[in-house]
This record gives C-alpha cells, sequence and structure tokens, in this order.
C-alpha cells in the first residue's frame, strides 16, 4: 500500500498534475495527496475534480508541503511525488507490492524531450549522483518508508536542495534502491530558457550549494522568470 505526495503550485500551465491524477486513478492500494501552496490557477480545480485528497496552505516552500503531506499519509510507503514528473504506472503498482521489502529509493529519471545533454543529465544523475552518491532529485518521486522519513526529522524546510538533504539523512540510515520504472520529467525549463543556458544556470546553483549559500538567495535565482516551485513577491525578488 502506498501513499502519494504530491507538492503542487499553479499546476495547470505545464498540464502534468491532470496527466498524473489521470494516470494513477484505479491503481489499486494508492492514495493520491495533493498539498496545495496557495494556486491562483485551475489547480485546486483539477485536483477536486480527481479522486485525489486536497491539503490547501499557505506553506511557500515545497519541502514544507510534502512534510505536510507526509504527516497525513495512512500508508506505511511514502511516494514524494515530483509535480511536473510522471512514473509509469506499471512502477506504481510495481512499488505497492515490494512495500515491505525497501526502505527508500527512486525511479528511473528520463525527460520529457530528447537532447544529448540531457540524455545525459539523466543518465549521470541516474548511474554516478543516484547510484554511486545516493543523491536522488525530487523529479525522480523518491519513496521512502513513512517512519524511516518521520525518524530522520522530515525534509529540510529549505526552498531548494531539500530533496538533496533528505536524500542524506535517508541515505545514513539505509542505501537507496532505484527502479528501473521511468519518472518523466517535464523538460519545461529547458524549453524555456535553451537547454545549454539553463545547464549552465544549474551548474551554478549547484556550485551556490556547495559554498552554503542562503537557500531563498539561491532558488530566487533558480525560480527567476519561470516560477514552478515556490512564488516569491517583488520585495522578495530583492532581497
Amino acid at each position: 500500500m502506498l501513499s502519494i505526495v504530491i507538492p503542487t503550485l499553479n499546476e495547470s500551465k505545464t498540464g502534468y498534475l491532470s496527466k498524473i491524477l489521470d494516470t494513477y486513478i484505479g491503481v489499486l492500494n494508492i492514495e493520491v495527496i495533493c498539498v496545495d501552496g496557495g494556486s491562483q490557477d485551475d489547480t485546486i480545480s483539477i485536483i477536486k475534480q480527481s479522486t485525489a485528497k486536497l491539503i490547501a496552505t499557505d506553506i511557500g516552500s515545497r519541502a514544507g508541503r510534502l512534510n505536510a503531506g507526509i504527516k497525513h499519509a495512512k500508508f506505511d510507503m511514502v511516494l514524494l511525488h515530483h509535480p511536473r514528473s510522471l512514473v509509469d504506472v506499471e512502477g506504481i503498482q510495481a512499488l505497492t507490492n515490494l512495500t515491505s521489502e525497501i526502505r527508500w529509493g527512486a525511479f528511473t529519471h528520463q525527460f520529457s524531450i530528447s537532447h544529448p545533454l540531457l540524455n545525459f543529465t539523466s543518465w549521470y544523475s541516474n548511474h554516478i549522483r543516484g547510484g554511486r552518491r545516493g543523491i536522488y532529485y525530487l523529479d525522480h518521486c523518491v519513496f521512502a518508508q513513512k517512519q524511516l522519513l518521520l525518524d530522520v526529522g522530515l525534509l529540510p524546510e529549505i526552498d531548494i536542495f531539500e530533496d538533496t538533504e533528505i536524500c542524506l539523512r535517508l541515505k545514513e540510515q539505509a542505501n537507496p534502491i532505484r527502479l528501473p520504472f521511468i519518472s518523466q520529467t517535464s523538460a519545461v525549463r529547458f524549453q524555456a530558457y535553451g537547454v545549454y543556458r539553463q545547464a549552465l544556470k544549474n551548474q551554478y546553483v549547484k556550485w551556490l550549494y556547495y559554498f552554503k549559500r542562503s537557500d531563498k538567495q539561491m532558488n530566487r535565482l533558480y525560480e527567476k522568470g519561470i516560477e514552478l516551485n515556490t512564488e516569491y513577491s517583488k520585495d522578495q525578488q530583492h532581497k
């Protein structure tokens, strides 16, 4: 049995939320929880038209929304589902059958468009960052036992790299398992900015993380121009 937690914020512009909810309808032994951070578009309506449970909040960070969903999850295994990724339904079904055998892990990453750099990025994230270092970003759709998540203190409520930090915490308790089923992730950022420009931006933000810069400062840079995970007011943009 599996609880799927999706942190949402103005998701109708990418179309992924409808795909996710439609795909998982009818899968046995799962619950879907959408934790919304104050969407101003059609996100709430999309959720209400589905069988998903809606938790409406004013939580600004994606990590905070994930934590709220984890606390409400009724099953022992929790899937932290990226709002713009779509997992093979066979993967969801497989995970529901493996919940007693896995402590934590992630699905296999793939972008929604094919490009040599994006293909390499997925390969690296699956086999090097994930396979060797045990760090999976949220677009892999990370899963873990609820009690294990509670034991490590849930996700740190920071605006970016909360997925890296939770993996580091979980890795101290057990090695992750990567399932071979695909988590296909929207390449919307790369399509909006250009593949190479966005890739350089990603690497720059990672270096800022290694040098322990402010999570809000990093995330404002990452989200600038295409706010998908967090909305900042005009005043906040300049802080």
